[in-house]
């Protein structure tokens, strides 16, 4: 619930920032005919708020990879959400859960859905606009005590990259 009203310049300063992040509180300042000390007074009261908040992530598109929805059921319990760097993440409906997983190979993804989720269809994303940027979990410090690559089916008969957060991951970007 929002706790706070945003006039036309609040407005304009979250547009400027969701456009170029990289924008300096001068630059912003300049644009919308403020000072330097308002812009960064309005920019503090939108992140107490919770109206403001950064995220870093990587453009999936540029970095060739490929998305997939997978439907599970509601009640179903899911625990590697948090630390599987192939989860995006998940979005809550009112009958279902649909998780986002990425990958370098479609076919990792298949095999994800399967082992993860036994699941058989997938839906592959196959554009968006404006491109993904989404936050990849890259912790080398986790360990994933879900996939056994070793024994895996899917890795042994090359269908999937192997899991990042172990020693048998073959893929490039994690």
């Amino acid at each position: 619930m929002i706790d706070a009203k945003l006039d036309d310049v609040d407005r304009r300063i979250i547009d400027l920032l969701q456009n170029n992040p990289n924008l300096s509180q001068n630059e912003i300042a300049e644009i919308v005919s403020l000072s330097q000390p308002s812009v960064s007074a309005r920019i503090k009261k939108l992140k107490k708020h919770g109206l403001l908040e950064y995220n870093v992530g990587v453009n999936i598109k540029k970095a060739g990879l490929h998305v997939a929805e997978i439907e599970i059921d509601k009640e179903k319990e899911i625990e590697c959400v948090k630390i599987c760097p192939y989860i995006l993440g998940m979005i809550e409906t009112e009958d279902a859960r649909r998780i986002y997983i990425v990958g370098e190979e479609f076919s990792s993804l298949e095999s994800i859905a399967r082992k993860r989720f036994n699941k058989k269809d997938i839906k592959p994303i196959l554009s968006a606009n404006p491109d993904f940027i989404m936050p990849l979990k890259m912790n080398s410090n986790a360990v994933c005590k879900f996939c056994e690559c070793e024994e895996c089916k899917y890795y042994i008969n090359g269908k999937c990259l192997g899991c990042p957060l172990s020693k048998y991951y073959k893929g490039k970007l994690w």
